[in-house]
Formats: C-alpha cells, sequence, structure tokens
C-alpha cells in the first residue's frame, strides 16, 4: 500500500494513533514525486532531507494527540518563506535572501505537525492566472493541452497529481483568483478565507503580505488545513440547515461565460435545491467600480512587488503591467477615483444583508482552464485579451475580502473538471464547508484524474 492518494484525514489519524509511521507517509509521497513527471513538473524544489527528518520528528513525539496535521505531507507555494531556503516569487528577476523564518502559515502548518515536502511553481510575482517560465508549461492532468491555472499553479498541480494531500497558496489582492483559479482548473477543493481589505495607500506591506488559502482532494482536507491555519481544532461538515442561496453566471469582471460552465452552474443548483436549501437567480450588487478597482489593484500589485526584484530578469508582460501601476500607485488613484476593495465588500455585505442570502453560488471559472503555453513570453495585450477572464469570477472576492469556496461537481463535455464557487457573508466560513460537503455527497466527482496511477 502507498500512502500517495491518501487523505489528509486518514494520514493524520494513521499517524496519531501509532498506526502508520510519518517518515514512511513522507518516503512514499517523495517516490510518488520521481515516479510521475506531472508531480515534478508541478514542485520547484523538493525537500527530500529536510522532510523526512520533519517527519521523523513527528514520529518522535510521544504524545501526538494534539497534532491534527500528524505526518502530513503539504506542497507550499514558491513565494511562502520557509527557513533555508530563498522565496522565488516565480521569478528569474527576485533577488531575496535566504529565510531565517518561516512565513506564519507555515509556522502555524508544521506545529500542527504537517511536513512541507517541496514548493509549488508560481506565476510571476503571483500575478497570472496561469502559471509557466523559462519554457517550463506545466500541463493539466485531465487534459494535457490545457494549463494549471494559477498563481499558485504548480501546488494546485502537486495537490492534483498525489504529490502532497493539502497545498498552501496566495490569495487576495492582486493575486488573480488566488488558489481558487488554480484549484479550478485542477478539479480541487480550494478555501479563501475572510479578511479585511487594507488601505494600499497607508500600508502597502500589509496589502501586499498576500493572504493564504488552502487547497486539497476533499473537503474535510481543505477543512483541516485551514483550521491547523487559524490554530483551531478540525470542524467536522455537518446539516447547515435549510438556507436561501443565490446562483449567477453573470460575470462580475469582463468575460465570456460558456455553455459547460452555465451547464455545471444549472447542475450544482438542483442539487442545491434537492438538499433542501432555496435557490434563487440573482446579480449581486458590487457596486460601479469594481472592473476599476481590480485592474487598479491588480496594476499596484505589480509595482510594488517589483520593487522586490533585481533590475533584469521580469517577463515583458509583467515590466509593462508594473509601469501602469507606478503611475496608478503614485498618483493615489487607487483607493480613490478607481475605488478599493473596501467599497466593494460594503456592497456585497449590503446585498446579502438587503436580499436576506446565506450564500451565492457562482461557476468557478468561466469555461475551460487557459491553454498549455508559455503565456509568460507573450504581451501584456495577449494575456489580457485571452487569460485575464479567466479569474473573472475569483478574483474580485479575494479583493473584497470576503470567504470564498471553490468546489468540483463532476466533469465538463470537454473532459476537464467542472466546478462552483460558493462565497458567503462575513462569517460564513462553516456554512461554506457544510454546503461543499453536501455537493460532493450528492455529485461524487472524482478526486483524481482517470490516468493517474499509485504504487
Amino acid at each position: 500500500m502507498s500512502w500517495s492518494g491518501t487523505t489528509a484525514q486518514q494520514i493524520a489519524k494513521a499517524v496519531r494513533r501509532g498506526d502508520a509511521v510519518a517518515a514512511v507517509v513522507v518516503d512514499h509521497h517523495l517516490r510518488h514525486v520521481e515516479d510521475h513527471r506531472e508531480a515534478g513538473d508541478a514542485l520547484t524544489a523538493v525537500r527530500k532531507i529536510e522532510s523526512l527528518a520533519e517527519a521523523a520528528a513527528v514520529d518522535e513525539i510521544e504524545d501526538r494527540s494534539a497534532l491534527p496535521a500528524a505526518g502530513v505531507p503539504v506542497a507550499v507555494c514558491e513565494q511562502l518563506p520557509v527557513t533555508g531556503h530563498a522565496p522565488r516569487l516565480g521569478s528569474n528577476a527576485t533577488v531575496l535572501p535566504i529565510a531565517e523564518t518561516d512565513h506564519e502559515a507555515v509556522q502555524r502548518i508544521r506545529g500542527a505537525g504537517a511536513v512541507v515536502l517541496g514548493f509549488g511553481r508560481s506565476s510571476e510575482l503571483g500575478l497570472w492566472p496561469a502559471t509557466d517560465d523559462d519554457g517550463n508549461v506545466p500541463a493539466n492532468p485531465w487534459r494535457p493541452d490545457r494549463g494549471v491555472g494559477g498563481p499558485s499553479g504548480g501546488t494546485a498541480l502537486a495537490v492534483a497529481a498525489g504529490a502532497a494531500p493539502i497545498g498552501i497558496g496566495l490569495d487576495g489582492p492582486g493575486s488573480a483568483g488566488g488558489v481558487r483559479t488554480a484549484a479550478a482548473a485542477c478539479g480541487l477543493v480550494a478555501y479563501s478565507p475572510e479578511h479585511m481589505p487594507a488601505d494600499i495607500n497607508t500600508d502597502p506591506d500589509h496589502w501586499l503580505g498576500a493572504h493564504v488559502g488552502v487547497m486539497a482532494t476533499t473537503v474535510d482536507d481543505a477543512a483541516l488545513a485551514y483550521a491547523a491555519l487559524t490554530h483551531r481544532a478540525p470542524r467536522a461538515t455537518g446539516d447547515p440547515g435549510r438556507l436561501r442561496i443565490a446562483a449567477t453566471n453573470a460575470t462580475p469582471l469582463p468575460g465570456r461565460v460558456d455553455d459547460e460552465a452555465t451547464k455545471s452552474l444549472l447542475q450544482a443548483v438542483r442539487s442545491l435545491t434537492d438538499l433542501g436549501h432555496d435557490t434563487f437567480r440573482a446579480r449581486p450588487k458590487y457596486g460601479p467600480k469594481l472592473t476599476a478597482a481590480s485592474s487598479g489593484a491588480w496594476s499596484c500589485a505589480a509595482y510594488l512587488r517589483s520593487l522586490k526584484c533585481g533590475p533584469d530578469g521580469l517577463q515583458r508582460r509583467t515590466k509593462r503591467l508594473a509601469a501602469v501601476g507606478e503611475k496608478t500607485y503614485l498618483r493615489g488613484l487607487f483607493g480613490g477615483i478607481l475605488g478599493d476593495g473596501g467599497r466593494i465588500r460594503r456592497d456585497l455585505e449590503d446585498w446579502f444583508d438587503f436580499a436576506d442570502y446565506d450564500l451565492l453560488v457562482t461557476p468557478g471559472l468561466p469555461g475551460p482552464p487557459p491553454a498549455a503555453q508559455e503565456w509568460s513570453t507573450q504581451t501584456l495585450r495577449s494575456n489580457v485579451t485571452h487569460l485575464v477572464g479567466t479569474a473573472a469570477f475569483t478574483a474580485p472576492f479575494g479583493l473584497a475580502g470576503l470567504p470564498a469556496l471553490v468546489v468540483p461537481v463532476g466533469m465538463r463535455g470537454d473532459g476537464v473538471p467542472a466546478t462552483v464557487q460558493l462565497v458567503g457573508p462575513p462569517g460564513s466560513t462553516g456554512r461554506l464547508f457544510d454546503v461543499a460537503a453536501q455537493l460532493v455527497a450528492k455529485l461524487r466527482p472524482r478526486r483524481y484524474a482517470p490516468g493517474l496511477t499509485w504504487d
């Protein structure tokens, strides 16, 4: 039996009880990475020696009952600092020193007993909804001519390919939809936690600190990862009761929704109705400045993140976007005439309250994942025209800071996963996980692509 392909819940339970050895669990996942090219393509570095040492340290703990993620291998986006490694930021232009301390999210997941296996490939500076660089174009495990989304596409692929049951990636403003875009492309569950939008003009470092999100192949594993990151005991999913759920296939940002995405949304809505919820077709109120605020946040993020890079090496699309962002930021346009995430959040909160909706459901992606090609070598105009619409449903809620979760609901007719996004008002985290668990239990989507094999 190989532990690769086993859920995080099963691994942690076995390691806590002494039925499994954490070092053996990690070794099985390392072997899986070596034997499967798609898993190796997902990671820019594998911590073979360090991860085995960390797993051995977990095994030496006499009482592991307080470790909710005991022995669980985790893939971490390469942009997050891990002690002894230099964050790459998805770019050859970065000149960051070797980290002396872990990112807070890494500290917390390790504190829960998890083991960092390796670093997932990212799009440059976490800006783009497709992941490729230097001729490396990771292929979607469900359909090789499609990519893996972004910005944390490599981390999503690592989870989807069985390299690790849990992935930790980036979310928040200027992150192209964060973990949810990549997870939707790869058929995963992903959760972007609630956060309050910060003012970029007064605290750009905090605003750009990027919030983390979690990815997994099951709802329970995603809930486990989120609990570990928030120092909470894992919460079992349950019956959320009868909810009022709004649904829309109208894109918040410019983008075309194809028939397959609409079909998948309707399937999810019918399932929610069958589960006893009241469902309504509705168009959320984002306010008049969503598009301007989103583009302003994106360009400002490019400019401020580029300041951490060397003068050479940035992709030409990123250079151009950073140049736009420099003018936007220095003139104080974001948060001014362009609007900001705080305003979008208030408009959405008012909409949830006024209509008395408990949740909103949208497509995860407006169409199939982006094609597997070198988007990083193309112009900004080409990326905006052909790529940016991928994050049309996911990016606005990262900007507004509302809790959002992507969940697979089956397969599209073109052979890639069908997904929907659940969004809630502040304080609705438990409700999102409960409804996601209901959908998965009813629709029973595959956890892994058919061609993936296990030792």
